[in-house]
């Protein structure tokens, strides 16, 4: 089974957190519902939106047993007094980012911390030469028929689109053109992947989190049953952040993501040339598992 390969080869990286000659890394993996469990001694569980979970399970969305296995094995996103933990569902990761930057010391203050999701991870391979660089990314997403923004209006609408645009003018108007430059390829980091040295991942958040906090001030944006307008737009800032950190010529690496579980495609919502590219990207993803 591919994930037991996966966490085997993790777990073989231990003694980084426990050697004086290598460099002390942690990486958040998040859950929100159980799942196959990546722990070891760098792979730290967290279980997103513990704040809305009594909610969730009235709903039949997640059961009394779901919520007894996330307490048991990860940690939670909701045991500090400033926790965002309650608007989860509509941000996404950036939970567990904002628990890790507020608690950064109960993680050992390492000297790199990174981000994955229990379904998207990194091959485990970069750990043998992390301590040569300042950021390891995961390697580009190739778009190939349609730019980031057009994908980005053609998956989520105009509206969150127009939101994004608005909210980050005001924020950092002296970054407009270089926003609309990245949003304009086709090709960018995507899936909110990465391990940044301290320094620079305290830098992202004092950059990210006070556009999160204008975006919350926004009306919610429906996508279909979901209300994830700002889990959306932050997945393409923290793209655009990972694009500009590499323009600066810091040291960096570009790595697989490896998907653990099949990625859905809805064809309804794609052309046909597109469709036949993702299903093509899908199954070489696939191949290399």
């Amino acid at each position: 089974m591919i994930k037991n390969e996966i966490l085997k080869k993790y777990k073989e990286y231990d003694f980084f957190n426990k050697d004086k000659k290598t460099p002390q890394v942690k990486i958040l993996v998040s859950y929100i519902k159980p799942s196959f469990l990546f722990k070891t001694e760098i792979l730290t569980p967290i279980h997103l939106g513990c704040a809305v979970e009594k909610e969730i399970s009235k709903d039949g969305a997640i059961s009394e047993e779901d919520i007894l296995w996330l307490h048991n094995n990860c940690i939670s996103d909701d045991d500090f007094k400033d926790s965002i933990s309650l608007v989860n569902r509509r941000v996404g990761f950036l939970t567990g980012t904002y628990w890790a930057w507020k608690n950064y010391d109960k993680l050992g203050n390492p000297e790199y911390f990174g981000s994955f999701g229990y379904r998207r991870l990194l091959n485990p391979e970069f750990l043998q030469k992390l301590q040569d660089f300042d950021l390891i990314l995961p390697k580009q997403r190739n778009l190939n028929l349609e730019t980031i923004k057009e994908q980005f209006i053609r998956y989520h609408g105009e509206e969150i689109y127009q939101n994004m645009i608005n909210v980050f003018e005001t924020v950092y108007p002296q970054e407009k053109s270089d926003l609309q430059d990245y949003l304009s390829r086709k090709k960018g980091y995507f899936d909110e992947i990465y391990i940044m040295k301290k320094n620079i991942f305290f830098d992202f958040c004092s950059w990210i989190f006070p556009l999160l906090f204008e975006f919350l001030k926004l009306p919610e944006v429906k996508n279909g049953k979901e209300i994830r307008d700002v889990a959306f737009i932050m997945e393409r800032l923290t793209g655009y952040y990972c694009y500009k950190l590499a323009q600066i010529k810091l040291n960096y690496l570009e790595e697989d993501v490896i998907v653990t579980e099949k990625m859905v495609i809805n064809p309804k919502v794609l052309d046909k040339n597109l469709f036949t590219t993702l299903k093509r990207r899908v199954k070489f993803e696939a191949s290399e598992l």
